[in-house]
């Protein structure tokens, strides 16, 4: 048989498998999967069209808004890819999302003085929404509050605790904060754990090369397993580091380094002063390097026992993000305000 003839049966097989596909879905499904199949069909004529490029010209496209903001589109199939990508590790990862062998340190801090951990959750924003916090309450999988005095009323909420940006977050960062400073840059990613800002910087974003630097083992071949089964090896690389061994990512490679809370629960205060001094004097070394933070610098600098402003004059200055524009599709909450307001930018001077 020819090879046209091979060609020719696999389309009408596919043909008929698209058909058999759709006729199980009822009308509310029909319309909510011709809108992503158009999506993705768009996407991979892109692709065949630019074999050369990283990602599609619509990554391109910059809207203008009145306040000379700049937004990034999102195409709904890379939104769908990042949710398979989410399903996935949540098969694989306990809700705390936390490694077999993790410790995490309450901070020792004004903020943090009512946590122990008998009443600290860790629940990955990553990986859960607050809705779907409430329905793994309604299922009996978590609880929201904790009792006092067992087997009363006397009940008091527990406090809940993600080391992952949340997917709003992560949008905020790439459509909107970073949305025309990263195409052909690194983005280097200090504690990277689950991989979040890598999977979805690969997927929003043309950025060169996303560099995730992690001290955890099994967080770093769980990333390994996800970069290679969703084929982001091209432009996602993870290291097994301390930050402090590859000084030359900060001060020569990185373009964008995001840091994510990233050294509070996990470091005594010495040694957390000590990681952050080190970042300053690398950082200082690469003139205009942006930083990103969550919480802010101050915030994290402060939590560590430093001399926030002190440390800041003469290394970084903050740039001012616009959190109230109307960047997405639907209107943002208070609650999702307060989330993505914890997304800070600063440039090195």
């Amino acid at each position: 048989m020819s090879g046209a003839d091979d060609r020719s049966k696999a389309l009408e097989s596919s043909k008929d498998s698209f058909l058999a596909l759709i006729s199980q879905l009822d009308d509310a499904q029909f319309h909510e999967f011709d809108s992503f199949a158009k999506s993705a069909l768009e996407e991979y004529h892109r692709q065949l069209h630019n074999k050369h490029h990283d990602t599609d010209d619509q990554e391109d496209i910059e809207y203008e808004h009145d306040n000379n903001g700049h937004f990034q589109p999102v195409s709904d199939y890379k939104m769908q890819r990042l949710g398979r990508i989410v399903k996935d590790l949540r098969s694989r990862v306990p809700i705390s999302a936390e490694a077999p062998d993790e410790k995490t340190v309450i901070p020792d801090s004004k903020e943090f003085s009512d946590y122990t951990e008998q009443n600290t959750v860790h629940v990955d924003g990553f990986l859960f929404t607050e809705d779907d916090v409430d329905d793994l309450c309604d299922k009996g999988k978590l609880s929201r509050n904790y009792c006092l005095d067992c087997m009363s009323r006397n009940t008091k909420p527990l406090n809940f605790i993600s080391h992952s940006a949340s997917v709003m977050q992560l949008q905020f960062l790439y459509q909107v904060a970073l949305a025309n400073k990263v195409k052909d840059k690194v983005i280097v990613d200090i504690g990277s754990r689950l991989g979040a800002v890598l999977y979805s910087g690969f997927l929003f974003t043309q950025a060169r090369k996303l560099i995730g630097v992690e001290l955890n083992e099994w967080f770093c071949k769980l990333q390994e397993d996800m970069v290679k089964k969703y084929k982001m090896g091209d432009r996602v690389q993870i290291l097994h580091k301390d930050i402090q061994q590859v000084p030359e990512l900060l001060n020569k490679q990185a373009d964008v380094v995001v840091m994510n809370n990233v050294f509070q629960f996990f470091n005594e205060l010495p040694v957390q002063q000590e990681i952050w001094k080190f970042i300053r004097t690398e950082t200082m070394k690469r003139k205009g390097l942006l930083l990103v933070t969550l919480p802010s610098l101050q915030e994290q600098l402060k939590e560590a026992g430093l001399p926030a402003i002190k440390l800041m004059r003469g290394w970084v200055k903050e740039v001012k993000l616009e959190y109230e524009g109307e960047w997405f599709q639907d209107e943002l909450n208070d609650d999702e305000l307060d989330e993505i307001s914890q997304v800070h930018l600063y440039k090195v001077v």
